[in-house]
């Protein structure tokens, strides 16, 4: 890893600062004071391994956001409860409601600050690539908890609490952001999501009474993880894909994975993905 300024030149010197950064108690102007530098090369040092410092500044920006989000839930809520269940991080000790995504779904950041009606800035990670925004709210991060979203994300979820008709949209969500779809023939094609088994339990349960599919075992993703993977093949994911896009819009989907369901509806000739199930 380069680094500009020559403050940084030794492991030793990174590995201290990274570890008072990690106590959360020290500001970049503090820092700049123990290691003799300025509070860019503090910043650029830390970003490029992935540590924020929260703001114990003098002048703190304050940051707004729609604290009632996920407390009158709506479409637009569910599915962000449930992207943030899969791809978002909760903080316990700063009350912190996290996302990090790869730059190439940049927009989905800002999907999710214009929901949440927030002045939240989005950050960039150019060692890994990754964009990021943060919000530090008791009362968000309360309401995540009290659907039943933990901060260890989708691997300790055990049950959400939703109302039924918010499901398909909420597990979009989780789609979004642990699932994935691929295949080069029909009887090939695979719908699939990841995560803690009693959560996809959960959802199974769902998929098989709205899409009319049959129950499948659940597999663990490694030998030594806790995560495991709910899959399913052939024409069927269609009708999965039918529950879970229907009544969506631009701003409660991934960009990147509404094209890709598109384009396999396209190769495989399926029509009427969205026609009305009952």
């Amino acid at each position: 890893m380069k680094h500009q300024s020559k403050v940084f030149n030794n492991k030793q010197k990174i590995t201290r600062l990274n570890k008072l950064a990690r106590t959360k108690k020290y500001s970049a102007h503090h820092l700049a004071e123990v290691f003799n530098c300025n509070r860019k090369t503090i910043f650029k040092v830390l970003r490029e391994n992935n540590i924020f410092l929260p703001n114990l500044g003098r002048f703190k920006k304050r940051i707004y956001c729609d604290t009632k989000l996920f407390v009158n839930l709506s479409v637009i809520s569910a599915y962000w409860a449930g992207f943030i269940a899969a791809d978002g991080t909760l903080f316990n000790r700063d009350k912190n409601v996290a996302i990090s995504l790869n730059k190439r779904d940049i927009r989905h950041l800002y999907k999710f600050i214009k929901a949440i009606r927030s002045n939240a800035q989005v950050g960039y990670v150019k060692s890994n690539n990754s964009v990021h925004v943060s919000i530090c709210s008791k009362s968000l991060f309360d309401s995540l908890i009290k659907l039943g979203i933990t901060p260890n994300k989708s691997l300790t979820i055990t049950h959400v609490t939703l109302p039924l008709s918010l499901m398909p949209h909420f597990i979009r969500g989780v789609f979004d952001g642990d699932g994935w779809i691929n295949g080069r023939k029909i009887t090939h094609v695979q719908f699939g999501i990841a995560g803690n088994r009693p959560f996809l339990q959960q959802i199974q349960d769902i998929l098989i009474k709205r899409c009319h599919i049959n129950r499948v075992k659940l597999y663990p993703l490694s030998q030594r993880g806790k995560a495991y993977k709910l899959q399913y093949t052939g024409s069927q994911i269609f009708r999965i894909l039918n529950f879970l896009y229907k009544k969506s819009s631009y701003q409660t989907r991934l960009d990147r994975k509404y094209q890709k369901m598109l384009e396999l509806k396209r190769k495989f000739g399926i029509n009427d993905v969205f026609s009305n199930m009952n």
